[in-house]
């Protein structure tokens, strides 16, 4: 028998809970839950959060009434796990976070209550996936513990588990580790049979046929989401089902199809009050792609519009990105500028919260004078190179307003306006140049390079004319390397690996030898292989500036690269601090240079599927710190 039938029930309440479970079925056609008793009223309470599944939302909130009622209204009430989790259920379905998370966080199961300690695990890890698009390593890790404990208690909510694992590892875009914990929630799901867990279940399958951008899978299982949507008459289920008709079409260039289906899911969510940014992006972008740019740039202008009247922010730099995008086609080049120049503006603003979060986190760790200077010193060329910009832009604008002066004394007005429309073309292709300069600019960490100035000035200071002559020699070789090699997109594998080489040193030579390094690439032939320009120094930076700073023994790099028959696999190991690095960060900011590197082999490999990404985590069972790039096989 499958495990989540592994416990007796007991005699005495055997009947009682059966008619309690029936009565809470949406129709005839579901089963009794499998029930774990283990204290009181326990079972009870578990057979109702197991009705869930397939109740309505009205039911929910009936049942939970009942919950609350039933508990006595004794001083020990605060302290009873089920009333603080029906309480976060009861503000949950009120849609109020702040609440719910209060009380979800009061629920303290005894020893014995596993089932209630999984489903605390999992209310909780919930919330904190649900709050980010990318789940951090150290949640994911938190996660997996979480999974093991309920699997070793045998628990019945391990299935809700497994489907939280699913969804973070959706988020981070590792889908087959998503597809095997989707199967594994079904399959342990007590109630797989019902048509509303079958339904789900199409759903989630059909999400991530998607991101295989496989459409044979995407037909099989849109057809099987809709007809349990029709069968367990869900309305919102089945509006659904358009917008993955919508992608399906997308995938087969049918485009014109594509925006009928998308436009159905749109109406849909309009009659009800739901509209989002994600369905205006969707429907408009299915406008461009169908060649109907003038819907497509009113859709857009509805989302700007939706936008402003949300009491939350909204980050639009997608929907600007579409908007340019649409102006484009359409030939209409100067609101295709300015909607470039939103999005821009939006990306500079994201940048800036990012480095300010950045200096403030640097701010409370250092408080030495140095730290100040340095910190000065970033800001003043930050705002240098603002200056610098706007310069480029007016000398840029003025170039062209001279060119456009001296090619009308030659040209008819035809020309004229050819000659305008040209220029439009220049300035938006400038504004593009100019974004990819500042990506590339935030490859070496600006602090990286102050503190390199700093300990060349102090072994001048000390007289160490021997180790200041090598500092500065390495110092500029790393430079020269970066200059040379972010001229291209791609380098060879040992241009890369010897830069990779001067980094290091120079870093050992400011520690003063604290740790080793090893670089091994085995049989491959470096001079032929490709990859990006410094791929890897952010990553090595990290083992550097946070693995190897505060460990009392000599820190140890290893850095491998790999070929297999499609792909090259580098690797990038440390024995420094690891988990507890990842611990003692207190503001739990996403990595910038992580991001950017993930958009940057967006850029260069997954336009059309996904061929390149890392994974970083601490290493388990010790210390230290790994990350695993894959990249598909480049030749020279």
């Amino acid at each position: 028998m499958s495990t989540i039938f592994r416990q007796t029930i007991k005699a005495f309440g055997l009947f009682y809970l059966f008619c309690f479970v029936t009565s809470c079925q949406v129709n005839d056609q579901q089963k009794t839950a499998p029930i774990s008793p283990q204290y009181g009223n326990d079972s009870l309470y578990i057979a109702t959060v197991l009705s869930f599944d397939t109740s309505s939302q009205q039911r929910r909130a009936e049942k939970i009434n009942e919950m609350l009622a039933s508990i006595p209204q004794t001083p020990q009430r605060d302290s009873n796990p089920w009333y603080n989790y029906f309480k976060a259920y009861q503000y949950d379905l009120r849609k109020s976070a702040d609440s719910s998370a209060q009380f979800y966080h009061l629920m303290n199961p005894s020893p014995g209550q596993t089932d209630l300690s999984a489903l605390k695990d999992y209310v909780l890890f919930n919330n904190a996936i649900s709050n980010f698009n990318i789940a951090k390593a150290e949640l994911v890790s938190q996660t997996i513990t979480a999974v093991e404990r309920a699997e070793k208690n045998n628990s019945v909510f391990v299935y809700r588990l497994y489907d939280l694992l699913a969804k973070a590892y959706y988020n981070n875009a590792n889908i087959n580790k998503s597809i095997e914990y989707t199967q594994k929630y079904y399959a342990h799901h007590p109630f797989k049979d019902h048509p509303a867990i079958r339904q789900r279940y199409f759903d989630i399958c059909f999400m991530l046929a998607a991101r295989q951008a496989n459409p044979g899978k995407m037909q099989a299982y849109l057809d099987s989401a809709r007809a349990f949507a029709r069968l367990i008459n869900d309305s919102l289920a089945l509006a659904r089902t358009y917008d993955y008709e919508s992608q399906v079409y997308s995938i087969e260039q049918e485009s014109a199809k594509a925006v009928e289906s998308q436009r159905k899911y749109f109406n849909y969510l309009a009659q009800h009050g739901q509209l989002n940014k994600i369905a205006f992006n969707n429907l408009a972008t299915a406008f461009t792609r169908n060649n109907q740019p003038d819907s497509a740039i009113h859709y857009y202008q509805l989302c700007i519009e939706w936008a402003n009247q949300q009491t939350s922010n909204v980050n639009l730099q997608p929907v600007y990105e579409g908007l340019h995008e649409s102006y484009k086609k359409k030939g209409n080049y100067k609101e295709a500028l300015a909607a470039l120049h939103h999005a821009f503006n939006i990306y500079g603003a994201n940048k800036e919260n990012i480095e300010a979060a950045k200096i403030e986190e640097l701010h409370t760790q250092y408080q030495t004078e140095k730290k100040d200077q340095a910190i000065a010193s970033l800001q003043t060329t930050n705002n240098l190179n603002r200056k610098i910009i706007n310069q480029q832009r007016w000398i840029f604008v003025t170039i062209c307003c001279l060119l456009i002066a001296v090619a009308s004394y030659g040209y008819v007005a035809y020309r004229q306006k050819l000659l305008k429309e040209k220029n439009e073309r220049l300035a938006t292709e400038n504004k593009r140049l100019i974004l990819e300069q500042k990506t590339r600019q935030m490859q070496l960490n600006p602090h990286f390079i102050y503190n390199a100035i700093a300990n060349l000035q102090g072994l001048i200071s000390d007289d160490k004319k021997y180790e200041a002559n090598a500092y500065l020699v390495a110092f500029s070789k790393l430079m020269r390397d970066i200059l040379e090699l972010n001229r291209n997109d791609l380098v060879t594998l040992e241009d890369e690996a010897r830069s990779l080489k001067n980094y290091i040193e120079l870093q050992q030579m400011r520690y003063e030898n604290a740790f080793d390094y090893e670089i091994e690439d085995g049989d491959l032939d470096s001079s032929e292989l490709l990859i990006p320009p410094m791929l890897i120094q952010p990553f090595v930076e990290n083992s550097i500036e946070h693995g190897f700073k505060a460990i009392d023994y000599k820190g140890r790099l290893v850095i491998r690269f790999k070929e297999e028959p499609t792909r090259l696999v580098i690797t990038i190991e440390d024995n420094g601090s690891g988990a507890n690095a990842v611990v003692q960060n207190p503001t739990g900011k996403k990595s910038l240079s992580r991001i950017i590197t993930q958009e940057r082999l967006n850029v260069l490999f997954n336009q059309q599927s996904r061929q390149a990404w890392f994974e970083s985590a601490p290493k388990t069972g010790g210390t230290g710190f790994f990350t695993v790039i894959y990249l598909p096989i480049q030749i020279a």
